[in-house]
């Protein structure tokens, strides 16, 4: 069984009013799919996020595969990754590999790494950020109840637009106004300063919040984070944008963060993503996949997390947790035939082959942007 047909898809997705976090505000929510087709009509899916030049990149990278077999995994993804020469391209190629091997196998994914250490997932509900003109001390009570309407049992804010003597009060009224069992987590989005960080940190760990998120740049190679992690009492978070293990690597060995955030569809797939909780694990650092917000990359997250060993012997842990974003996002939640099993705060892992899910591909044909198809000469 060899790969005879590669898809790429461009999704893009635009709304009013705009939503964004600390740094910024945006009005759309843009993707890329690859379906792998290998000559027995199996498929693989994978995903990231659309950028210039991605579509093409991602179709020059698809006609180094036709005729090779998914099979061969690790040859076929180093070189993507060669031919790539972008983390993005490179990790929605390995994400489609898995699936498609694993599907060819009857297996899911999580049995290509070792097996599901565990039968569900609880997950947390990532904030969609600021309504543009609208004060957080409205949208996140507003979030707030939806929140809570959903079953969810953990939920994190992305703060930091507005100065901490304005949001501060806000973030003592959700923990008062909160069940003592949901937990709060904080994502700064490289909007503060090092002093801002560690006010602003203080006051999160006073409120018993279970992790302080990516307050620096980090763009700069995390520059200074293993500073501010040595300054906090709460645990710092941090390791979505990093898009190699020799970066996950760096971040680790300087301990700028407590908790690593690989993201399958930037760091280099499903894979990769094992491999840097590996690295983390053996430097007392835990990990809790970041998602990107659409279905396929929540998806991969899921084996990911499956996969992962408990942080210790003990059946008390605060992760892995699944990031779940609860913003208006339809490649979230029309992408799949059939959504994921989501109750009362957890998410099942699924049982099925590949990645477990069903892209709806009439949809997608229906409303892709641009349709890139490459086949053998």
């Amino acid at each position: 069984m060899t790969i005879e047909r590669v898809e790429v898809f461009a999704l893009e997705h635009t709304f009013l009013p705009r939503r964004g976090v600390s740094i910024a505000l945006w009005n759309d929510r843009s993707y890329i799919l690859v379906k792998l087709t290998d000559t027995d009509g199996v498929v693989g899916w994978g995903e990231t996020y659309l950028g210039a030049g991605t579509v093409a990149t991602a179709e020059a990278v698809g006609a180094g595969l036709i005729g090779r077999s998914a099979s061969d995994a690790l040859a076929l993804k180093s070189e993507a990754n060669g031919a790539a020469q972008d983390a993005y391209v490179w990790s929605a190629f390995s994400i489609a590999i898995d699936d498609l091997r694993a599907r060819q196998a009857g297996i899911p994914v999580h049995e290509l790494y070792g097996g599901a250490r565990r039968s569900r997932i609880r997950a947390y509900a990532a904030s969609g950020g600021y309504v543009e003109g609208e004060d957080p001390a409205v949208t996140w009570p507003r979030e707030m109840a939806q929140v809570l309407e959903a079953g969810f049992t953990a939920w994190k804010l992305r703060i930091g637009r507005f100065p901490l003597a304005h949001e501060g009060p806000i973030y003592r009224r959700l923990r008062a106004e909160l069940p003592p069992e949901v937990d709060l987590m904080a994502d700064g989005n490289g909007g503060y300063t090092f002093r801002q960080a560690i006010a602003t940190g203080n006051v999160l760990g006073e409120l018993g919040f279970l992790w302080w998120e990516e307050p620096l740049r980090q763009w700069d190679g995390y520059v200074g984070y293993e500073r501010l992690a040595a300054a906090l009492d709460i645990a710092l978070a941090g390791g979505e944008i990093t898009m190699s293990r020799g970066a996950a690597r760096d971040l680790i060995d300087r301990a700028g963060v407590d908790i690593i955030q690989p993201d399958p569809v930037i760091c280099g797939g499903i894979s990769e993503t094992l491999f840097i909780a590996d690295l983390a694990r053996l430097n007392a650092i835990t990990c809790a996949p970041h998602t990107s917000g659409s279905a396929i990359g929540i998806a991969a997250a899921i084996q990911v997390i499956a996969a992962l060993p408990d942080p210790t012997r003990l059946p008390l842990h605060d992760v892995p947790i699944l990031e779940y974003g609860v913003d208006p996002n339809p490649w979230r939640t029309d992408l799949l035939a059939e959504p994921l099993q989501f109750r009362n705060g957890w998410v099942d892992i699924p049982t099925g082959p590949g990645l477990g899910v069903q892209v709806n591909e009439a949809h997608v044909r229906r409303v892709a942007s641009d349709i890139r198809v490459v086949t053998a000469r």
